[in-house]
Formats: structure tokens, C-alpha cells, sequence
């Protein structure tokens, strides 16, 4: 992942004015509509962010296509905070800072952001409003319904106030970073693996059967596993398909996609899975 041109690295923001920011906001309503079962929410929050980083870069098309190898990485958090993660990614991109920073940026923070958002929006926000709105509407009141509508509107539309909010927060950070950007990468790098890493047992699901014991003692193969090394089969399957993709260039996502299938079919044949 290359840095951006040195003739864009120092120029100041201000390229970007409050509506270039505001569209971006307005679209990720509809984000999720463009989802990914191989990437999740990162083709609609690519979707999202061409034209406002058109505006800083113009055409260039090396630039386009470094913005959109990084920012189609696996992605998957709550969709009011990747509005304001992603406007945080606009004004690091219009700043024209490494694009190893932005993408760690990214990849570290959209793990604790998701929690941040369930928790506000819909484990309070949405169930007390709508709690509300049936305790209305049981007693016979019309604008119980309606209440509950206005609150989801004002929710869904608050991501353009997130968007706005996440633009300046990327922008005050970096005046911050200054002479620890080369600092700031690495660890931005690190986090950001480190979530993408704890998120492997949560999507990738591999055990052996239950019926598959040892000859002594009577215990299963997968007890074993749990008890000496926990969730090292899903980490074993996520650092074989990395192997092939890697590695073996020539391998695309349907050849891995069916060789997967294949090895779960003749595994649950045998009786081992």
C-alpha cells in the first residue's frame, strides 16, 4: 500500500467543503444494501466515498485504486459509526497522510466502534423509544406509532451529523500526530490486526464431531483441542486460505470458496466432522 504523492502530503484541508461531506453521510443509510458475505460492509462503505475523494485527487486513477484496494478490506461495525469512521478516512485522505496509517485506522477501530454503536442505538436508543411507543399506543394514544417512527427517522438520519463529526475529528487528529505519524502507522497496523485476528472465531466455524474420541479414557478429539489449544482449527483454516491467496496468486475466491465446500463434504462423510 504506497503513501500518497509528496506534492499532496502538506496541503492543508479546506479542498472539501460541508456538502462534500454531508452526501457521504446521507448515502450510508443505504450502505448494507451492497453487503458482502466475503467482505461484509465494505463494498457499500467503498460505494460511499468516491466522489468526495475525487474532489482532492481529480482523476488520477493510481490513487483511486489505492483508496479502493485498502477500503475494500474485510469491514463490519455498526452503521451509524462506520459513517463517522468513514469521514474520518476522507479527511486523512484529503490531508494526504500514509495510507498504511488511514488503513489501520480503519481496521482497528471499526471492531470497538460497532460495540459503541449497538450500544447506543439499538440496545438504548430504539428499545426505550419503542417501549414508549407501545405503552402510548396500549392506552389508546394515535401518535404512539408515529413516535416510534420520528425517533428511527432522527436516528437514521443522525449519520449525517456523524459524518460531520467524524470529518473534524480526523482532521483535528492529525495536527496532533505530527513528528509521530511513523509511530502512529505501526501501531494503527498492529491494532488493526489484532482485531481482525480476534474476530476469526466469531466467522469461521470448524470442529471435529463429537463421536470422534480417543481410545483412551473415552474423550472427544475437539475436547482435546478446546482444552490445549482453543480455537486453533477456525485459525488454522484462516491461515491455510491466506496461504492460497498469498501465496498462490493464480488461486481466485470461487476456487477457494469450492475447495473449502469440498474439504467440509468429504470431512462430514468420513464422520470426523
Amino acid at each position: 500500500m504506497a503513501s500518497n504523492p509528496t506534492n499532496k502530503k502538506d496541503e492543508p484541508l479546506g479542498k472539501l467543503d460541508k456538502n462534500d461531506i454531508t452526501k457521504p453521510g446521507l448515502c450510508s443509510i443505504f450502505e448494507q444494501c451492497a453487503f458482502s458475505f466475503e467482505r461484509m460492509q465494505a463494498p457499500g462503505w467503498t460505494a460511499n466515498m468516491p466522489p468526495a475523494f475525487k474532489k482532492v485527487y481529480g482523476d488520477s486513477k493510481e490513487d483511486l485504486s489505492e483508496f479502493i484496494t485498502y477500503n475494500m478490506e474485510f469491514m463490519n461495525t455498526e452503521l451509524h459509526m462506520a459513517t463517522l469512521l468513514q469521514s474520518m478516512v476522507i479527511a486523512m485522505e484529503e490531508q494526504g497522510q500514509n495510507r498504511k496509517l488511514i488503513g489501520g485506522v480503519r481496521n482497528g477501530l471499526f471492531g470497538p466502534f460497532a460495540g459503541i454503536g449497538d450500544s447506543i442505538f439499538w440496545f438504548v436508543v430504539l428499545p426505550i423509544t419503542a417501549g414508549i411507543a407501545c405503552s402510548l399506543s396500549k392506552r389508546g394514544f394515535v401518535f404512539g406509532p408515529i413516535v416510534f417512527i420520528l425517533a428511527y427517522l432522527l436516528v437514521g438520519f443522525s449519520c449525517i451529523l456523524l459524518a460531520r463529526l467524524g470529518y473534524n475529528i480526523g482532521a483535528s487528529a492529525l495536527g496532533r500526530l505530527g513528528d509521530a505519524t511513523k509511530y502512529a502507522t505501526k501501531a494503527a497496523g498492529i491494532l488493526g490486526t489484532t482485531v481482525v485476528g480476534a474476530l476469526i472465531p466469531s466467522y469461521v466455524s470448524i470442529a471435529f464431531s463429537e463421536d470422534l474420541v480417543f481410545g483412551v479414557g473415552g474423550a472427544t478429539v475437539q475436547s482435546a483441542f478446546d482444552n490445549l489449544l482453543p480455537n486453533v482449527l477456525p485459525l488454522a483454516v484462516t491461515f491455510s486460505v491466506y496461504w492460497l491467496f498469498k501465496k498462490r496468486h493464480h488461486a481466485d475466491v470461487l476456487f477457494v470458496i469450492l475447495g473449502v465446500m469440498v474439504f467440509g463434504i468429504i470431512m462430514l462423510g468420513l464422520g470426523w466432522m
